[in-house]
């Protein structure tokens, strides 16, 4: 069986939630509680096997948890087993990890493995950020970016850490690094001035890539105009595009299944759950706050909706400070791409059609303020 890249789309996602267990305590973590709860290997084969003998495309994998390391005395005989048999249809295994746990061992058998396994790590910049947030715990980000190039850093970004953003970005993409910095979904809402200090660090980084072109773009600076713009002449709905309602399913450690594994026991008391119970979780529903209505900027804007039940008791309920990073982001990048068009002397047809985009969009910032 070839081995699938990272980039080839599965047809069907399922996720194992391999420990309850965690050896940091991060300050934006939504699992409040750790407890000693690990699947065992004898469920994870029972768990998967029917999904693997099933003849379809793509499966993807994903250990979860918790530290998904700290379950490797699992995942590393569970992969190989999987490996050893023929099945219906091909797979890849991802985890995520915070990076502490990796032994010489371990990092010999994942190195050897890295072509159906790709770990994810979670690494929030400068070491000072990361000491404030996770840990002090050393972590070899050289090992990440030469077995997974392809696979960001996940780099989250809170009221603490804010201040360090830019520096942050800066210092692993100059370790080589492809960087994914997002905004932490927490249940209290930043203050201006940090929504101020995050365009500050923006306008820091805009700066840095004038200097270094080739740097990879973070999604920060990957906003499309035309989009927004048409969004103003046809509001759209704002689409769930998570695997809530949409097919994921998450195994919790005794078999039971799960939309997500936020809206799960992992994260969830009893009582939430068994309300949760009573709501319809259906793919691509319109996940629109009536305060949102008619937002150019709704088709991007994220939004978690197991993070509003958990921290707001509403699926529906938004965290409006990504309502105002979003604004704050667009913003910064029509100042971007304003500065490209001005520099360049021949406009291409993409340019013009832009610069109706941004003149539109500067009206619409224009009355939103007053």
């Amino acid at each position: 069986m070839d081995t699938p890249s990272r980039k080839e789309i599965s047809d069907r996602s399922i996720g194992l939630l391999m420990t309850y267990r965690c050896n940091l305590d991060c300050k934006y973590c939504y699992i409040h509680t750790k407890r000693e709860k690990d699947m065992t290997l004898e469920m994870a084969q029972s768990i998967l096997e029917p999904f693997l003998l099933d003849a379809g495309g793509l499966l993807d994998i994903k250990f979860m948890g918790g530290e998904t390391l700290l379950a490797s005395n699992v995942i590393i005989p569970l992969v190989e087993w999987i490996q050893k048999k023929e099945w219906q249809r091909p797979y890849r295994f991802f985890g995520s990890t915070n990076g502490t746990l990796l032994t010489k061992e371990l990092k010999e058998w994942l190195f050897a493995h890295r072509k159906i396994l790709t770990l994810g790590l979670s690494y929030d910049g400068i070491p000072y950020a990361q000491k404030i947030n996770r840990t002090t715990a050393p972590i070899d980000l050289d090992y990440f970016v030469k077995t997974w190039p392809n696979q960001p850093i996940q780099m989250t970004i809170n009221q603490e850490s804010v201040g360090y953003m830019a520096e942050g970005i800066k210092y692993l993409l100059k370790k080589k690094a492809l960087v994914h910095p997002n905004v932490a979904f927490e249940e209290d809402e930043w203050s201006e001035e940090s929504i101020s200090l995050y365009k500050q660090q923006l306008h820091e980084l805009l700066s840095f890539y004038e200097s270094n072109p080739h740097m990879p773009l973070i999604t920060q600076f990957q906003h499309d105009l035309n989009e927004y713009a048409e969004n103003l002449k046809n509001p759209p709905k704002e689409i769930q595009i998570c695997g809530v309602g949409n097919g994921s399913l998450i195994f919790d450690t005794d078999g039971k299944s799960y939309n997500c594994h936020i809206l799960s026991p992992l994260v969830l008391s009893k009582q939430k759950l068994e309300i949760l119970n009573t709501c319809v979780l259906e793919g691509n529903q319109d996940i629109f706050e009536t305060e949102c209505y008619g937002c150019p900027y709704v088709s991007s804007c994220p939004t978690c909706i197991a993070c509003n039940y958990t921290y707001r008791g509403n699926l529906l309920k938004r965290d409006h400070t990504h309502c105002a990073i979003m604004r704050v982001e667009v913003e910064v990048f029509l100042r971007k791409e304003i500065k490209r068009l001005k520099g360049t002397e021949t406009l291409s047809s993409e340019d013009a059609a832009e610069i109706d985009s941004i003149m539109a969009l500067i009206g619409y910032n224009k009355s939103k303020r007053k």
